[in-house]
C-alpha cells in the first residue's frame, strides 16, 4: 500500500512536492472510500485518490515521476554499463537546479513493514539513496545509506551489518549510475526483497491509457482463465457484447505496412499474433462479429485496461493512470473507480491514482474530500501539489461548483485573442 511519494527537481517539480494517501480525518464517513493498514503509524490509507489542474499544470509529470521512480529501480543495475547517461530532467527554469540531482521517494507498507525508500541522480550518477524500515510495533531501522562526496569523488557508506548477505559486495558491485537496492537484487539478496519486490510487482504506472495495447487483455482472455472476467467487466460497462473471440492468426501480404524492409515483412509474415474479436447481437438475436478495430475508441480503451484493471484488484496493487477519463463516458469512468470503493470487489487492499478533467467526479458523495489533489504552477512556473483539506472545505460543499469558481485554483488562466 502506498502512503506517499515524493518528487523534487523534476521536471516542472523544483521544491519537494508530497502526494499523500493518508486518509484525512473527516468524520461520519463509512469506510468506503479508505481502508485499514494495520499499521500504527498510519492507520487508514485511501482506495483512490483523484488529481486535477489545468493542461501543462505538472500532473503528467507527476505519473512521469512515478513512473521513472519504478523503472530505475528494476532497470538500473542490468540495463546500463558503467558510464552511461541517466535519463532524468531536472527543472530548467532555475540555474541552480539545472545542474543539481532530482529526487524521488516513496513511502510504502508491505507485509506489515512501512518502507521509506528513495535517492537523488543526476545525469551522470546517484548522489544520494536511502532505506529505512519501521517494523509493526517496532522503531525506525536504518537499513542502508550512501551519500556521493563530492570533495573526495567517492561515496560514503552505510549498511546495517543486521542484513544478511555479503555486504562488502553489494557496495563494491554498485556502479555510479546504478541503484544499491537494484544491484543487491542482482546479487540475489533477500534481505532488501521485499522493498524491491514491491516496487517491481506492485506499484503500475499507466502514463496514458489511450496509448495502451490489448495484448494483455487479449492474452488473459486467450488462455481462458481471466476470459469470464473480462467479459462481465465489459458487459457492466454496457458496451453490447455478448462474447469475445481470441484467436492466433498470421498476417497477410495485404495486411503488411508498406515502405518495411523484405527482412521485416517476411519476420512479420512468419509471426502469429492474437487476434481479437467481439460478439453483438443483431436485429433477430443473431450473433455477428466485429473485429477491436471496428469498435470505438473507448470500446478499445476499456478492453485494454480490463485486464489489468482486474489484475491489480485481485492481487492488491497499486495503479497510477495518467488522464484515465480520456475516451470513457464519466458513467464508465465512475464505475471504474467504483470498484476500487467496493469492499467485496477490492478485497485485497488495491489502490487507484489517477490525473483526470473530469469535474463530475466532485459531485454528490462518490469520492470524499480528502481524496481530491490539485496541481497549478507558481509565479516561478514550478508546480506545487495542494490537498482540497487544505481549503477547509465544509461538509457538504459543493465541490464542483467550488472548483470551476476558482475557489481552490488549479484552473487554466485563459486570455482575450488580440
Amino acid at each position: 500500500m502506498l502512503i506517499e511519494f515524493s518528487v523534487s527537481n523534476y521536471r516542472s517539480f523544483l521544491e519537494r512536492q508530497t502526494f499523500s494517501m493518508a486518509a484525512g480525518p473527516v468524520r461520519n464517513r463509512g469506510a468506503l472510500h479508505a481502508l485499514d493498514t494495520g499499521h500504527k503509524s498510519v492507520p487508514r490509507l485511501l482506495r483512490s485518490a483523484a488529481i486535477y489542474g489545468p493542461n501543462a499544470a505538472g500532473k503528467s509529470n507527476l505519473v512521469q515521476a512515478m513512473w521513472l521512480f519504478r523503472d530505475f529501480v528494476v532497470n538500473s543495475a542490468k540495463q546500463t554499463q558503467e558510464g552511461d547517461e541517466i535519463i532524468v530532467s531536472p527543472f530548467k527554469l532555475s540555474i541552480k537546479s539545472a545542474s543539481e540531482p532530482s529526487e524521488f521517494e516513496a513511502v510504502f507498507i508491505e507485509n506489515g513493514t512501512r518502507y521509506q525508500y528513495g535517492f537523488s541522480v543526476d545525469g551522470k550518477r546517484v548522489h544520494e539513496e536511502w532505506l529505512f524500515a519501521v517494523p509493526q510495533g517496532g522503531r525506525t531501522q536504518h537499513w542502508f545509506e550512501r551519500t556521493y562526496n563530492k570533495k573526495k569523488d567517492c561515496y560514503d557508506w552505510y549498511i546495517n551489518p543486521t542484513l544478511k548477505g555479503n555486504r562488502k559486495v553489494w557496495k563494491d558491485s554498485t556502479r555510479d549510475n546504478a541503484l544499491l537496492l537494484s544491484t543487491a537484487l542482482q546479487l540475489k539478496s533477500m534481505s532488501l526483497r521485499e522493498p524491491f519486490s514491491w516496487i517491481k510487482d506492485r506499484f503500475r504506472v499507466l502514463t496514458t491509457p489511450e496509448r495502451m495495447l490489448p495484448f494483455f487483455s487479449a492474452h488473459q482472455c486467450y488462455e481462458g482463465q481471466w476470459k469470464d472476467k473480462i467479459l462481465r467487466f465489459l458487459e457492466s460497462s454496457d458496451l453490447g457484447i455478448t462474447d469475445i473471440i481470441v484467436r492466433e492468426k498470421k498476417l497477410s501480404q495485404e495486411e503488411v505496412p508498406d515502405g518495411l524492409s523484405e527482412e521485416l515483412k517476411k519476420k512479420m509474415l512468419d509471426s502469429e499474433f492474437l487476434d481479437v474479436l467481439t460478439k453483438h447481437k443483431d436485429e433477430n438475436g443473431d450473433d455477428v462479429q466485429f473485429s477491436l478495430d471496428e469498435e470505438s475508441d473507448g470500446t478499445n480503451v476499456l478492453f485494454s485496461l480490463a485486464g489489468p484493471w482486474l489484475d491489480v484488484l485481485e492481487n492488491g496493487l497499486v495503479l497510477i493512470v495518467d488522464e484515465l477519463h480520456n475516451s470513457l463516458h464519466p458513467h464508465i469512468l465512475r464505475f471504474l473507480i467504483g470498484l476500487f470503493h467496493d469492499r467485496e470487489f477490492n478485497r485485497n487492499k488495491a489502490q487507484l491514482i489517477f490525473t483526470s478533467h473530469d469535474t463530475s467526479l466532485m459531485s454528490g458523495d462518490f469520492m470524499g474530500r480528502d481524496q481530491f489533489w490539485f496541481v497549478e504552477k507558481n509565479k516561478g512556473q514550478a508546480s506545487e501539489l495542494t490537498p482540497l483539506l487544505d481549503f477547509k472545505p465544509r461538509k457538504g460543499e459543493a465541490l464542483e461548483r467550488g472548483y470551476q469558481g476558482g475557489r481552490y485554483g488549479a484552473l487554466p488562466k485563459i486570455k482575450e485573442l488580440a
